[in-house]
């Protein structure tokens, strides 16, 4: 078999998306969450795919989607390949055109993402040299109208940044370049709302919401350490519930690393259920 691999850049256009609508629907697994499939049309996307095509029937076989969300030079990428022509090299050719085009957009770092049920998956990655990192849950939960704690007020972000770069840098970790990023990628994105969540007039915490067709996800969820186990990340969870039934969703969605037990407890109580695991991996 002849294989002809390309990249482009995203967003696809309809002819392709279809194409890998097809190929993914060749697994039982879903990689749609994966690939960010819905996503691989957005204009304010920062990306590119790697696509494989069998030259006699100029059939796509492989596809591999590697994204910049944040536009730091930090990309997350995961690949399929058609399941019958598996084990064929195609997945090594995607690999190395993914390396070239890291490369030419100057990357800093990569995390690869496979499905938990995938030990073909996992173990080709490690013979790319590639080790565990970490591992997220993506969990899901029914749209639903739920009346707000009066005390926690959740509302759009418009001034406090200097409040709210401090809840980044206490939840996250962040640097406050690294939180300025974050206002400006949440603010300056299509379909994105950061909201914040404020106590007795002080910025406490922080979430957005992101509209994905039929669904809502729930993104950048944190509180400040000193106005934790006050109920506002429940309050805020709530919000987002309340904010998709009104929007017309069934269901919202979210993804949290799976060690992160205090999130998880907290997601569990206000009704998200696991639906999915994938694990990252980066370069040794």
């Amino acid at each position: 078999m002849d294989i002809s691999i390309m990249t482009v850049s995203i967003p696809l256009d309809g002819d392709t998306m279809q194409e890998v609508k097809e190929l993914l629907q060749e697994d039982t697994e879903n990689y749609d969450s994966l690939l960010s499939v819905h996503e691989l049309t957005d204009f304010h996307l920062k990306g590119f795919c790697v696509l494989a095509y069998d030259d006699e029937t100029d059939k796509l076989v492989g596809v591999l989607s590697a994204i910049d969300r944040l536009e730091t030079g930090e990309f997350e990428w995961g690949a399929v390949v058609s399941p019958p022509i598996r084990k064929r090299g195609i997945g090594t050719g995607l690999f190395e055109e993914l390396g070239r085009n890291l490369a030419l957009r100057k990357a800093t770092f990569d995390l690869a993402l496979v499905p938990e049920e995938s030990q073909v998956g996992r173990e080709w990655l490690e013979t790319l040299n590639y080790v565990h990192d970490f591992s997220e849950r993506t969990m899901v939960a029914r749209a639903e109208a739920i009346l707000n704690c009066n005390e926690i007020e959740i509302i759009p972000y418009s001034k406090n940044e200097s409040q709210l770069i401090e809840v980044l840098i206490s939840a996250f970790g962040d640097s406050v370049e690294e939180a300025m990023n974050f206002i400006a990628f949440n603010t300056q994105t299509p379909n994105r709302k950061l909201m914040i969540a404020t106590l007795e007039n002080r910025v406490v915490g922080t979430v957005t919401i992101a509209d994905d067709s039929d669904k809502l996800w729930v993104t950048g969820l944190g509180v400040h350490e000193h106005a934790r186990g006050k109920g506002i990340a429940t309050a805020m969870l709530n919000w987002a519930k309340n904010e998709a039934f009104y929007l017309g969703k069934e269901t919202i969605y979210l993804d949290v690393e799976i060690d992160n037990d205090t999130a998880l407890s907290v997601y569990e109580k206000v009704g998200f259920e696991t639906i999915q695991h994938t694990h990252f991996y980066q370069k040794r």
